[in-house]
C-alpha cells in the first residue's frame, strides 16, 4: 500500500494517507516484536506530519513514541511523550486521543513503579473510554479499555489495594473475553496473576498465567511469550516446584533480554534471584539480586529497587545470619517502600525484621515488627500471610 501511495501525485491527501498507513504498520510490527522497524515507520510518520503541521497526527506520533519508549525502557521520555499527546488532546477536545495518551503516560509511570501517578493517568484514560469508545482499539495492539485496567489492577495490587484492583481486573477480563482479543486477554491475565501472587493466592495466579501462555502459543504472540513463561516459572518456584520454575524463569529472562524489550525485564531478573535463593544457590542469588538492584537504579524503578533490597536482606539472612547486613537491606527496602506506598512489601520487611530480631534473641523488637506485619496483612486480607505471621508471633510466647 505504501508503494502504491508513493506513486500517487503528492498532495495533502496522499501524505495523510501515507502517515495513516505507517500507523497501521506500527500496529502490526509491535505484536511481532519488530520494535526497530516500528521506530523507523514512526520517524517517517513524524516527518510527514511535521511537514503538514498536522497537530492531531503529530499527537498520535507522540502516543506511539510513548509506547516505544516505554517498552524499550526509556521511561522519562515515555511519560513526556504521553503527557505531550495528552495536552494536544485536551486542546483538540479529542476523547480517543485523550484516552490513549493517558494510558501510555500511566504505562510509563507503572514501569517506573510510580504507582500513584500511574493510577491517576489510568483512571483519566478509563473516564475517556466510557460508552462505545470502550470497545475501540484506536490502532493499538490491544484494547485500551482492557490494557488500562491491566495496569491499574497491577498498580493497586502493588499498594495492597487488592479489592479495588480485583474489581478493575475482573472488568478488564470481561471486556477482553467479550471482544475476543488474545493480546488484550494475555495482558489482563498478567494483571490478575500479579494481584493474586502479591496477595499470596498462588492457585488462581497459576490458572491465569497458564491461560496466557496457551494464548501466546495458539495465537502466535511472541512479544508477550517470554514474560508469560518467566512469570509462570516464578509461580512454580513459589509453589515449591523450584527446579522447573527456575528453568522457565531463566528461559523467559534470556528471551526477554534478547528481544530488546524492557517490559517486565527487571521483575524477571528479581524473580530469578529469588528462585536461586530458594534453590539454596546463595552465591548466584546474591549476584542476581545485586544485578537487579543495579538495573532498577539505572532505570529509575524505585519500587522494584525496594524489592531488590528486600531480596538482598533475605539472602543475607540465609548466608550470614549473625551480621548486620540483612538489617541494613531491610531498612533500605522499608524507606523505598514507604515512599511508594508499597504496603505488601512493607509488611514483608517487618516480617523479615521480626524473624531477624527473634534469631538474635531481641524479643521486644521481634514482637514489635511481627505485630505490625500481622496487622498490615490482616488489613489487606492477605490470609496466608496472616497465618504465618501469627505463628511467628506465637513462637515468642
Amino acid at each position: 500500500a505504501l508503494a502504491a501511495v508513493a506513486h500517487l501525485p503528492e498532495s495533502r491527501e496522499t501524505m495523510e494517507l501515507a502517515i495513516d498507513l505507517r500507523f497501521e504498520m506500527r500496529s502490526s510490527l509491535f505484536p511481532l516484536g519488530e520494535v526497530g522497524a516500528m521506530l523507523t515507520v514512526l520517524r517517517d510518520a513524524e516527518r510527514l506530519a511535521t511537514a503538514l503541521d498536522d497537530r492531531r497526527r503529530l499527537a498520535w506520533v507522540s502516543v506511539y513514541m510513548s509506547q516505544y519508549s516505554w517498552v524499550t525502557g526509556h521511561l522519562t521520555e515515555a511519560r513526556g511523550f504521553g503527557e505531550r499527546a495528552g495536552a494536544i488532546a485536551e486542546a483538540l477536545e479529542d476523547s480517543a486521543l485523550r484516552a490513549v495518551a493517558n494510558y501510555y503516560a500511566g504505562a510509563a509511570c507503572f514501569a517506573s513503579t510510580d504507582y500513584r501517578d500511574a493510577e491517576g493517568f489510568l483512571r483519566k484514560s478509563l473516564r475517556s473510554l466510557e460508552g462505545d469508545l470502550g470497545r475501540e482499539r484506536f490502532g493499538l495492539a490491544g484494547f485500551p479499555s482492557v490494557m488500562a485496567r491491566w495496569l491499574l489492577a497491577s498498580s493497586l495490587a502493588e499498594r495492597g489495594e487488592f479489592s479495588d484492583g480485583l474489581v478493575h481486573g475482573q472488568e478488564g477480563l470481561r471486556i477482553a473475553e467479550e471482544v475476543r482479543h488474545p493480546y488484550s486477554l494475555i495482558l489482563m491475565c498478567w494483571g490478575l496473576a500479579l494481584l493474586s501472587a502479591l496477595k499470596g493466592e498462588l492457585s488462581p495466579a497459576v490458572v491465569h498465567l497458564e491461560r496466557a501462555l496457551a494464548l501466546c502459543r495458539d495465537w502466535t504472540v511472541p512479544v508477550l511469550s517470554p514474560v508469560t513463561t518467566g512469570f509462570l516459572g516464578y509461580l512454580h518456584v513459589l509453589s515449591g516446584r523450584v527446579a522447573e520454575g527456575l528453568s522457565a524463569l531463566e528461559r523467559g529472562e534470556r528471551d526477554q533480554e534478547a528481544s530488546g524489550l524492557a517490559l517486565y525485564h527487571s521483575r524477571l531478573v528479581l524473580w530469578q534471584g529469588e528462585a536461586l535463593m530458594r534453590a539454596d544457590r546463595l552465591d548466584e542469588a546474591l549476584a542476581q539480586a545485586e544485578r537487579a538492584r543495579a538495573l532498577t537504579r539505572a532505570r529509575g524503578e524505585r519500587g522494584l529497587q525496594a524489592w531488590a533490597c528486600w531480596l538482598l536482606a533475605e539472602i543475607a539472612c540465609r548466608r550470614e545470619p549473625e551480621t548486620r547486613s540483612a538489617e541494613g537491606h531491610y531498612q533500605q527496602a522499608l524507606l523505598l517502600a514507604e515512599e511508594g506506598g508499597l504496603c505488601p512489601l512493607l509488611a514483608r520487611c517487618h516480617s523479615g525484621l521480626g524473624r531477624l530480631h527473634r534469631r538474635r534473641g531481641e524479643r521486644t523488637a521481634a514482637q514489635e515488627h511481627l505485630s505490625r506485619a500481622t496487622a498490615m496483612y490482616r488489613q489487606m486480607d492477605m490470609r496466608s500471610w496472616v497465618e504465618q505471621a501469627e505463628t511467628e508471633l506465637a513462637s515468642l510466647s
